[in-house]
């Protein structure tokens, strides 16, 4: 039989070597680092999935049916922003019109400007919604009047339950 030439050759019949036992141990380590470090890797890539839309099915209450009048009646309520993992508490406004044309004969218009996202508000004055950044003009039914604006205001979805409207916030963009 022949001689190994060398230290290096290892018999897999007799008892576990040096070698063997540094190469399992860092291959455990190795394990243990690539779990370690990938585990919470797939817990951030699949965290969206888990959480689902955030405010999904949540309403604001807007108030009373009956505040609406022949002027829009502005309601302001509070709202969580989220960015990344930091939350912050916000004050919305909208405005509560009414509008024959609907089946209920209210809209819940949004204060933002459609020309480059401003807040309009309404002149009691004028009888229109004003932006004072670039001078658009929105009558009540949040149509463009005047200005820049590209578009009427944006209409909000909404319900009335038993003379109240709630604003549908899950279904908001």
């Amino acid at each position: 039989m022949a001689e190994p030439d060398s230290a290096l050759d290892v018999d897999d019949a007799g008892p576990p070597s040096r070698r063997r036992f540094f190469t399992a141990l860092a291959a455990a380590a190795s394990a243990l680092i690539g779990l370690a470090i990938g585990g919470p890797l797939t817990a951030l890539a699949l965290a969206p999935l888990r959480k689902g839309k955030a405010g999904e099915g949540a309403r604001v209450d807007l108030g009373p049916l009956k505040d609406v009048g022949d002027e829009p009646h502005e309601v302001v309520y509070p709202i969580t922003l989220e960015d990344g993992y930091m939350t912050r508490k916000a004050k919305a406004r909208v405005y509560l019109v009414k509008d024959p044309a609907a089946p209920s004969g209210l809209a819940v218009l949004d204060t933002t400007c459609t020309h480059l996202g401003c807040g309009v508000s309404w002149s009691a004055e004028r009888k229109a919604f004003l932006c004072p950044c670039h001078g658009g003009v929105y009558a009540a039914d949040g149509t463009v009047k005047g200005g820049p604006p590209p578009r009427p205001l944006a209409r909000l979805p909404f319900t009335v339950e038993a003379g109240r409207v709630s604003l549908d916030v899950g279904k908001l963009a």
